[in-house]
């Protein structure tokens, strides 16, 4: 966010998700009077919170039967997908920044009632389709190494 952005929501109170010691800590980033490490301390916390759920095990066991099968050939899906995970998440940061809301709230101000329900649906599906292949990995890593029922292994 360039400085005048960051003076515009101190003149205006800004969001009231940010208080005077948040806006104080975006200027002393955005003017560069802090070091470079320190500057990256503060999103180390968002960074590995996105690294794990991005990066899981079973996610990491998917890519390397995908390597061994295919070599390189999938690797511009790979980037594709990087590339505008990347996207989202800098814009959604953005979004929340200079709003002071978060994506879901925004929806539910601008859309209607059955659009925003519509949305609910499909991200609740979609969690749960990522949450049903965790469990059934985790099963099967169960039953490889200690030979027990995938059903045992998912309770």
């Amino acid at each position: 966010m360039p400085p005048d952005a960051v003076n515009l929501l101190a003149r205006q109170g800004g969001p009231a998700s940010l208080s005077e010691r948040t806006l104080g800590k975006a200027r002393e980033v955005l003017s560069g009077r802090k070091h470079a490490w320190r500057n990256a301390l503060a999103f180390a916390g968002p960074a590995v919170v996105v690294s794990v759920a991005y990066i899981d095990p079973g996610n990491f066991a998917t890519n390397i039967e995908a390597g061994a099968r295919h070599g390189y050939a999938l690797l511009w899906v790979a980037l594709l997908a990087s590339l505008m995970a990347m996207l989202f998440q800098a814009l959604s940061a953005k979004l929340g920044i200079v709003t002071g809301h978060n994506l879901a709230e925004l929806c539910r101000m601008h859309f209607s009632r059955g659009t925003v329900l519509g949305l609910w649906a499909v991200s609740e599906i979609s969690a749960m389709a990522t949450d049903l292949a965790e469990f059934v990995g985790a099963a099967i890593a169960l039953a490889l190494l200690m030979h027990l029922p995938l059903l045992v292994g998912m309770a």
